[in-house]
């Protein structure tokens, strides 16, 4: 059902599209909810009313998306609106309606009555910018709607009192989509739900508190969720798995369920700083996954009372667990270890992951379920990676470790690897890393040593020089066949690299061979034929490895190469004109002064508490009297630009 909504929306588009055979004429529109009436065309800006002659005005916002076609933009005036926006026609490519603020005004929709305070079904080619959408009971359903953006927005506390998984930012049978830059914050079930829908892209945001989970992908694929912040005082981050009876629930949007359908998503360059978990409950993780042929790489993950990633299986919904890549991230001082693999079983498949060149350093097991004698024996071990235990023999795993760097305290700890069941009261005794290595194939090649991190203290997980982790790592893939300048390359396995999906903004991944200073982007691949197509020619001989760019002889082991390609400061966040980085234990945010045009700079707390405002650039904001936590900064230029949604943590 949902290919063919599709593309019944590509065929609408393309029909709307030959009707316009003539230039299409984009006008900007305004809502002002000062308005006793609509202006039609003598609506006065400064005035707020209709004695002027700035153009066509609505006195609400049903009026102005009644009638905004292709390519108009709609500029809402400050206030608070308490009615729904929902617009009644698709935009087309290259020719988006925009729905925004005026200026620099503040547009809140609220109201509990907003159930959701945005509807977009069947629609295309919207963008929602700059809009603050808060104490509604849900916040936005995008129902077979493809192309649209959500940018530079506010969405906050959204308390459906059913808590409903479509309590936040929901999507289903939708593709294609991107959530940027936006702060989603404090829902009573998930802050974003994506069911059946591909190709999306969560970009940028700073996502916290939600009663249930951050975000879920349930049986979609092809979606990129990256350089996001997350932090959930209440649950877990992120779930990826299949769909078990879930969805919208209307006759057009049914629920749905479908099975080993969740596939080749990217989960890429985030931070995962902290996930609650009760007691006498199982823990709640960074990410509970149950998907096949995806991606998690260059993330950090630390603080995570829960499991940072939980391969799991369980139910219908997370039955099938194959295929999976999992590298070049940093899994740092986390209660629930670091990585927890389930034992295949019965109709349950957990095969073929890869986990390579990441650092497990010092997470730890804290009790917090009591229920388990198991855990009795876990509670306070340096445990960085839990094995489930299967019936069947040890060796039959197909998750493999490969290359990372799995350490706490000291080379051959006892309880680093934590291999039983804890329902089972005879469990086998703690072995160390060495033994795992000497009787198991599934484990190869992994380091145990002090990684050498910059600074921990202040989340600056690069490495110092002389960290054993550089020059440490595995190529991901090899090459299959020699090539003479050629831009087709086959791999053993081409699950490790992504193209870019057809996402825009977004491009595929850059590699570069062994033994070779050259790099290629890939443009396409075949995963069938494991075949990469490159955007220039290389050579390559039989059997050559390929890696994500790196630097010196191999890949470094971790989510930074050494030397960074950008600052040695991997805290440094750089957005616009702006290099904000920590100065380590001083509380103080160095600006680095590459904006010369910068009009107001203003920080805040994620409740929108302002704790610092400013008329220009300075050397540096000092927030060493406010308490620690994650602050937001917002800029101003004097082009009338505005960034936002900075995370610098204290």
């Amino acid at each position: 059902m949902k290919r063919l909504l599709f593309i019944r929306t590509i065929q609408i588009l393309v029909g709307f599209s030959l009707l316009h055979v003539g230039p299409v004429f984009s006008a900007t529109l305004y809502v002002d909810n000062q308005l006793a009436s609509n202006c039609a065309g003598n609506y006065s800006v400064a005035n707020r009313n209709c004695t002027g002659n700035d153009g066509v005005a609505f006195a609400s916002l049903a009026g102005a998306a009644a009638v905004a076609q292709a390519g108009d933009t709609v500029l809402i005036r400050a206030g608070n609106y308490s009615e729904q926006l929902a617009p009644q026609h698709s935009g087309m490519p290259g020719l988006y309606i925009t729905f925004t603020h005026y200026a620099d005004e503040k547009v809140i929709l609220t109201g509990a009555s907003l159930s959701p305070a945005i509807w977009l079904e069947e629609k295309s080619y919207i963008r929602i910018d700059g809009l603050e959408i808060t104490n509604v009971s849900r916040w936005l359903a995008c129902l077979g709607s493809h192309h649209n953006i959500f940018q530079n927005n506010i969405f906050r506390h959204a308390h459906d009192s059913g808590g409903s998984s479509k309590t936040g930012l929901f999507f289903q049978n939708a593709d294609y989509n991107q959530i940027l830059n936006n702060i989603i914050d404090s829902t009573t079930q998930d802050n974003i739900g994506m069911v059946q829908s591909d190709y999306n892209l969560i970009q940028g945001n700073t996502i916290t508190r939600a009663a249930h989970t951050l975000w879920a992908i349930k049986c979609g694929s092809y979606n990129v969720i990256r350089k996001n912040y997350f932090h959930n005082a209440f649950q877990k981050i992120g779930e990826i798995y299949d769909c078990d009876g879930v969805g919208y629930g209307s006759s057009a949007f049914p629920k749905l369920s479908a099975l080993d359908e969740t596939h080749y998503n990217v989960v890429e360059d985030n931070v995962f700083a902290y996930t609650h978990t009760p007691i006498d409950a199982s823990p709640y993780a960074g990410i509970q996954y149950a998907a096949q042929h995806g991606i998690i790489r260059r993330n950090l993950f630390y603080h995570c009372t829960g499991m940072p990633v939980s391969l799991t299986l369980y139910g219908d919904e997370a039955t099938y667990n194959y295929g999976n890549r999992i590298y070049h991230n940093v899994m740092y001082d986390n209660h629930f270890g670091a990585i927890e693999v389930p034992a295949s079983s019965g109709s349950y498949t957990c095969a073929d992951n890869t986990v390579r060149n990441n650092i497990f350093y010092k997470n730890n097991f804290v009790q917090y379920d009591f229920r388990w004698d198991w855990y009795d024996l876990l509670d306070g071990k340096p445990m960085q990676i839990m094995i489930g235990r299967s019936s069947t023999v040890l060796d039959s795993y197909t998750t493999r470790f490969d290359h990372n760097n799995i350490f706490s305290d000291a080379p051959d700890e006892l309880f680093v690897i934590a291999y039983g069941d804890r329902t089972s009261s005879s469990n086998p005794p703690p072995e160390t890393l060495s033994w795992w290595e000497a009787n198991h194939d599934y484990f190869v090649n992994n380091l145990e040593a002090d990684p050498m991190f910059v600074d921990t203290l202040n989340k600056i997980f690069h490495l110092q020089p002389g960290s054993p982790m550089i020059d440490a790592g595995r190529f991901l893939a090899k090459t299959v066949g020699s090539g003479t300048s050629s831009v087709m390359m086959q791999v053993d396995s081409a699950g490790y690299f992504m193209d870019g999906f057809g996402i825009s903004g977004l491009s595929g991944d850059t590699i570069q061979l062994e033994g070779q200073t050259q790099r290629a982007v890939i443009i396409s691949i075949d995963y069938a034929t494991n075949t990469l197509i490159l955007d220039k020619p290389l050579s390559w001989t039989g059997g050559q490895g390929v890696s994500l760019q790196y630097e010196g002889a191999t890949p470094d082991i971790g989510a930074f190469e050494f030397p960074a390609s950008t600052s040695v400061q991997d805290r440094k966040l750089v957005y616009g004109r702006i290099d904000v980085f920590p100065n380590p234990g001083s509380g103080k945010f160095f600006i680095r002064p590459s904006a010369l045009n910068v009009t107001s700079l203003q920080v805040y707390t994620i409740l929108g508490e302002c704790v610092y405002d400013s008329d220009h650039l300075p050397a540096f904001i000092d927030l060493s009297g406010q308490p620690a936590g994650m602050y937001i900064l917002k800029a101003g230029w004097s082009s009338g630009e505005q960034v936002e949604k900075i995370m610098m943590e204290r």
